[in-house]
Formats: structure tokens, sequence, C-alpha cells
């Protein structure tokens, strides 16, 4: 959406999302899709709440019990835009035709599904040329490239936007029995101290160092270069984060923005690769 409407359509805005896709989504990929709102200029995002969201916070340590989570329970299902609500501007995608995606540039705004080639500098608007230029030169990449099978030197799963415990599960699933690339540094780090044990209590600990990997303590880490965790100069990092600008990851590094099974597929084969091909 972000890569439709820029890194400043939704101004100004409050946006909520409905559909098909997002019922299908469960909580936690919900909260990823939120996350995000802010990275097209949105205040923030929302999502109605239904059956998932009540069973996702039903004994939960702070939710409500007893009687007053069913007055809560009430509540919050009254908590859904009407049917004839006006909105002051929508947009329609269709979700089987989005792939996953990648980002060429320096910003959230500049992503492409993994398959596609970055835009011609004839495809892009006059007045955004500058900066488009600047950013490919920054990265390293040539308009009218594919990015299918660039090596790649870091990985990093985390942050606020991916670092929950379903993100976990999705790159354990698909690293399982599979070997983390020798030219691939690695770093895995929960977005929290929950998360952390969660993880260790399903055993997805035991799967990741099979593979090659090893968890790092809980934080922010890469995602804005903190302590240690900085991706070195014209190194290549495919980041499940929320931006890529220039240096956001270590001075001169480049950052290309992902989504989980992307960075496990691309941890495994230490390049840009489409996890479609091992899910088939």
């Amino acid at each position: 959406m972000i890569s439709k409407l820029s890194t400043g359509g939704a101004t100004g805005y409050f946006v909520e999302y409905a559909g098909e896709a997002i019922r299908n989504m469960n909580m936690e990929e919900r909260m990823t899709v939120c996350n995000l709102s802010i990275e097209m200029g949105a205040r923030g995002g929302m999502i109605a709440p239904d059956e998932t969201t009540f069973a996702y916070l039903k004994n939960r340590e702070f939710a409500p019990k007893g009687e007053e989570w069913n007055k809560k329970l009430a509540y919050w299902k009254t908590l859904y835009s009407d049917q004839d609500a006006v909105f002051d501007k929508e947009y329609t995608f269709d979700a089987s035709e989005i792939s996953p995606m990648i980002t060429y540039g320096t910003n959230p705004g500049m992503g492409m599904g993994i398959d596609q080639t970055i835009p011609t500098l004839e495809q892009v608007d006059e007045a955004g040329r500058i900066s488009f230029e600047k950013a490919l030169n920054y990265m390293g990449f040539r308009p009218g490239e594919k990015l299918l099978g660039k090596p790649i030197d870091y990985v990093f799963l985390g942050s606020c936007t991916n670092g929950r415990i379903e993100d976990f599960r999705t790159f354990a699933q698909f690293v399982k029995g599979k070997k983390k690339a020798d030219n691939v540094v690695a770093w895995l780090v929960p977005g929290s101290r929950k998360v952390e044990k969660q993880i260790h209590d399903e055993g997805l600990h035991e799967i990741l160092m099979e593979a090659g990997f090893e968890l790092r303590q809980p934080g922010c880490s890469a995602c804005l270069a903190m302590n240690d965790d900085k991706v070195p100069a014209g190194k290549y990092a495919v980041s499940t984060s929320n931006r890529n600008f220039e240096g956001r990851q270590g001075p001169g590094a480049r950052t290309i923005l992902a989504g989980p099974l992307v960075a496990a597929a691309a941890a495994v084969t230490g390049k840009i690769t489409d996890p479609r091909e091992f899910l088939s």
C-alpha cells in the first residue's frame, strides 16, 4: 500500500483497514499492518475488532475477567464503522495480486513485488526523479534492474514491526531442516522478554540453532543501528523493520525491507529469493 500511496499519501489521516484479506489475518499480522500506517504519514491505523480480536484478548493477564469481560465485550462489538460511513478517501487492493514485497530505495514507499523490476527513470514522475536517482545511487542499484538473486550480507528479524512470536514461528518453520548461508550474518531479535520466553517455551530456539542461527537480546537492535548491531557501509541487509533511510542501520548501510518469509529465504540462500519457490 505504501508503494502505491507513497510515504506521504496518508498524511493527516487516520487509516481504517478492512476487507477479506484483513479479516483472515491473525492479530499479530494486523498489528504489523497498523504499525506501518505512520510510514505513509498517517496519524494511526485501526482494524475493527472481531472474534479474532476477542479470542486474542480473552484470559490475558490484563484483560477484564468475569462479568467485567462481558461488559467490555459488548462495548467492543460496537466499535466498527457504520455501513453508510463516508470516508475522505477510499482505496481498494486485490490481495491475490500482491507478491512478497521488498524495497529498492531509501524510503518505505520505494517498494515492489519481489519478482518485479525497479522502475525506469521514465516511469518516475519528473518531480521525484532526483530523489529516485539519489536513492538508487546510494543502494547501488540501477533503474529497470531485477533484484531476485542479488547477494546479501545481513538479515535482521525483529523490531516493533516484525519482532512478535508469530514472526519467529514463520521464520523458524521456513528454516527448519535448512542451514544459514555462510555469507550471511543473521540477527534474530525478539521484540520483548515475553516473546523471547515464548520462543524457548515452544522450542523454536532449538530449530533456529540447528539451522545455524542464534537469538540476540530483546530490543530495537539493528532497526536503528543500536549498540553494536550496525550494518557496515556498502553491505546489504534484508530487514523486517519499518524504515530504510540512508544510514538507518549504520553509516552507508544498504537496507532492503521485507517480511519474515523473504528474510528467511535470504538467510538460507544468501541472496534475495522468492520464498514461494520453497512453499509450492
